[in-house]
């Protein structure tokens, strides 16, 4: 049993040392044809205040989770913040938004170190938009360079859930758009 343990011992130290020399780099990117015009898919993309509808981090995923918006009411300069048992808490903010670039935006989960980093671009295809995803970042010390090996597999499908979501949204085109931001200014109306 001490020959095991202490081969156990040297395996888990042996995997922590080969750690440090990974790449802690990492990279996750989607793309989807969305069957819409670019304005209506970017007046999702661009209003942070529909993501929790269409992105895979929804109400029905975490119930309990509460959302606040700062700054702008869409576009560059655009935030929210979550904070939910299930979710976590993080912040996201728009850095740049433009119906012909998309949106860039930086990603703080609260953890102290540098934020994320991701897009959601658009180009136009033969029967619609692709609409790509992208986000990236960089994990630190060993353990970290570990993880960033297995992000791509945790927030892929998460990324293929919320493009989904956005294509059933623009499905609804322009009238079930303009219907939604009614439900949206009518709910805040009441809510005050």
């Amino acid at each position: 049993m001490k020959k095991f343990l202490a081969r156990l011992l040297i395996f888990l130290l042996l995997l922590y040392v080969i750690g440090f020399f990974l790449s802690g780099d990492w990279s996750v990117s989607r793309s989807r044809v969305v069957k819409a015009d670019r304005a209506l898919i970017h007046s999702y993309v661009a209003d942070l205040h529909t993501w929790p509808e269409w992105t895979a981090w929804t109400a029905a995923r975490d119930p309990e989770c509460k959302w606040s918006y700062d700054g702008e009411l869409a576009g560059k300069g655009a935030s929210y913040s979550w904070d939910g048992p299930k979710l976590g808490q993080g912040r996201l903010e728009l850095t740049e938004a433009s119906l012909a670039g998309g949106i860039e935006y930086a990603l703080d989960f609260g953890s102290g170190g540098d934020p994320d980093h991701g897009t959601i671009t658009y180009a136009d295809v033969d029967g619609g938009v692709e609409v790509t995803w992208k986000m990236w970042g960089r994990e630190d010390g060993s353990v970290g360079h570990w993880m960033s090996m297995v992000v791509d597999r945790f927030v892929g499908p998460d990324f293929e859930k919320g493009l989904d979501g956005l294509a059933k949204e623009c499905d609804r085109g322009v009238p079930g758009r303009i219907e939604s931001g009614v439900d949206d200014v009518l709910e805040k109306l009441g809510g005050e």
